[in-house]
Formats: C-alpha cells, sequence, structure tokens
C-alpha cells in the first residue's frame, strides 16, 4: 500500500480483518511477522523500542477509539503530553495547546477533567493531542465508534477539514 502526502484513505473491513493492527505497524506500536513498514523513508519494522518511541513522537498523531485521555490530568495538560514528551518548553507546548483547543471549539474546557466531558469533547481533545506536535501522519483507528451519532459526524466533520 502506498498513500500520497496530503491523501486521506479509509480503510474498511469486518471486525477482526486487521484494520487496527495495520495501524499499529504504522504507528510502530507492532512489529511485522514479515514484510517491510516503510513511512516516509523509516523503516518502522527495523526500530528498536527507543526508536519507535521517537518516530511515533516526531512523525505520528495517533486518535483512538476511547480516546485514551488521562483522567487525572485537565484537557490542557492531556493535550500538552506529546509535546511534553518530545522535549518542548512547557510556555511553547502551553500556546501550542490553548491554539489547537481554541480551534477545535473546547477551549473553554482547558481546566476541566476528562471524565467531565461528553465523548465528543473528549474527541475533539484527543484530536488536539494527536495534533500537538505537527505530525506528518495522523492515524485515527475508530475514532467516532465510542460516539453517538451526532457527535460522530461532528468528528468525521472535523477530520475532513483537517485533511481539507
Amino acid at each position: 500500500m502506498s498513500v500520497a502526502s496530503g491523501e486521506c484513505v479509509a480503510i474498511l473491513g469486518h471486525s477482526g480483518s486487521g484494520k487496527s493492527t495495520l495501524l499499529n505497524l504504522i504507528a510502530g506500536l507492532d512489529k511485522p511477522s514479515s514484510g517491510i513498514v516503510t513511512v516516509n523513508g523509516t523503516r518502522v519494522d527495523q526500530l528498536g523500542e527507543a526508536g519507535s518511541a521517537k518516530y511515533r513522537r516526531a512523525s505520528i498523531g495517533m486518535i483512538f477509539q476511547f480516546f485514551n485521555l488521562l483522567d487525572d490530568l485537565t484537557v490542557l495538560d492531556n493535550v500538552m503530553v506529546p509535546a511534553r514528551l518530545a522535549g518542548m518548553g512547557k510556555g511553547e507546548a502551553k500556546r501550542r495547546a490553548v491554539e489547537l483547543l481554541g480551534s477545535l471549539g473546547i477551549d473553554r474546557h482547558a481546566k476541566a477533567y476528562p471524565q467531565r466531558l461528553s465523548g465528543g469533547q473528549r474527541q475533539r481533545v484527543a484530536v488536539a493531542r494527536a495534533l500537538m506536535n505537527r505530525p506528518a501522519l495522523l492515524l485515527a483507528d475508530e475514532p467516532t465508534g465510542a460516539l453517538d451519532s451526532s457527535s460522530a459526524e461532528d468528528v468525521r466533520q472535523l477530520l475532513l477539514e483537517l485533511v481539507r
């Protein structure tokens, strides 16, 4: 499979058909039993644990079905996590996080904790977190699966706007 820069691809298939596994291989979370995984010139399948973590911090944004937010951190702090792990200064990370939360329409919830938010709001926080380090590749694993139909449509539209 080859995907061009700026291209948006949806992977469809039955439960258990390997969609999440493919995303995990691209993200360097899993290793293939055979074959090669190359992303933007990087042989992801050959990276060790530290190399995979560095690759993800520098190149990949991930949005998960069940948000994977840290309940003991505020919305703002959740969004800042990837930047802080990548070594970005706290002030710069906070400015970027506030900018993202504003552009996603959830800046008024910056001091709230995830469990106080609706599913759609949590997913917007997850999108902001995924975009924090300006990744070259954004992977979304069933980002609307845990949402009601209205919130799911909002997130779909948000992702399409990001592609544009």
